[in-house]
């Protein structure tokens, strides 16, 4: 039978939580070089406009999403980090 330590699981996933954070963080910033704003004055920008644009709704439900990941992300990451986590079978 394989052991496998509470330090080596935990390593393990907050290797997977660092790349998931990696990977939302850089959605984060294509969207905000792409329209060279931040989410909430993009949406605001959005409301405003005349005529709408697909491509925008669609970015904004893609930048909306990888925000909120991100926190969940964040906050998974300091749950690892401090240890207060359980292994369950």
């Amino acid at each position: 039978m394989v052991q496998i330590t509470k330090q080596a699981v935990q390593q393990w996933v907050l290797m997977d939580y660092l790349a998931q954070k990696h990977r939302f963080q850089s959605i984060i910033d294509q969207m905000e070089r792409k329209y060279g704003t931040v989410l909430s004055e993009f949406e605001k920008q959005l409301q405003t406009e005349e005529r709408e644009s697909i491509e925008k709704w669609e970015d904004t439900i893609d930048w909306s999403a990888a925000v909120n990941m991100l926190a969940d992300v964040l906050q998974r990451i300091d749950e690892i980090r401090e240890g207060t986590f359980d292994i369950v079978e």
